[in-house]
């Protein structure tokens, strides 16, 4: 089955993540707000139960593109370049799960939103550290073998609809992620990309420069 599950204890999102995400720094909450991040923490280790799924497959470069299991993925020239060393490439799928979107506010009150918001960042906190523990996980099966920072479809020119080759070569909704006919995916907390494996590859804290993306979360860090 194409779905491994993550104790949540594994990649537990913290109180303080959330704080120092939305701007906090030192600078000390208000109480309305804690109680609101308490009560979020409590719904996770309750309620979620998040998943990832990878495979490891052979590939080669065909000009600003990489060929990978019969699919020949338009990465674009920047990703291509950062990948450039793989000779093999760990295709990959990781979500907060269904569980996460069931306890979202139904309704966008004024009451809501508040919780709405801290339950977006928390989400997308909690899938990067679901694809930081499968990167643990690769690094065990391949203790030797260096790879890169992961890559997703949507960012640094590689196109959205792109997703498509990944889930086929994952098999149909890995990790019961399904997608759109504008290839968004469902739930929204999910990622997917590849990671470049090879001996002479580097694995260097993300880059903004490479990337056109003014609203990721990443730049604000």
């Amino acid at each position: 089955m194409n779905s491994i599950p993550v104790a949540y204890s594994e990649v537990e999102v913290l109180p303080e993540e959330i704080l120092k995400d939305i701007g906090y720094g030192n600078t000390a909450p208000e109480s309305d707000v804690l109680d609101v991040i308490n009560n979020i923490m409590e719904l996770l280790r309750r309620k979620v139960k998040p998943r990832y799924f990878f495979a490891v497959l052979e590939g080669y470069f065909e000009g600003a593109t990489i060929s990978i299991g019969g699919q020949l993925l338009e990465t674009g020239a920047v990703i291509t370049r950062l990948l450039e060393r793989s000779t093999s490439f760990a295709v990959f799928a990781a979500t907060a799960g269904h569980e996460f979107e069931q306890i979202l506010p139904p309704n966008k009150t004024s009451d809501d939103m508040l919780t709405a918001y801290l339950l977006d960042i928390a989400g997308t906190l909690l899938v990067e550290k679901v694809g930081d523990y499968m990167e643990k996980q690769l690094e065990a099966l391949l203790p030797e073998m260096p790879h890169t920072n992961r890559f997703s479809p949507g960012y640094c020119g590689w196109h959205l609809t792109e997703q498509r080759k990944i889930f086929d070569l994952l098999g149909q909704n890995p990790c019961g992620i399904g997608l759109s006919d504008v290839c968004l995916m469902t739930p929204i907390k999910s990622i997917s990309g590849i990671i470049g494996i090879g001996s002479n590859v580097q694995t260097g804290q993300y880059a903004c420069c490479y990337c056109e993306m003014e609203t990721c979360y990443k730049r604000k860090k």
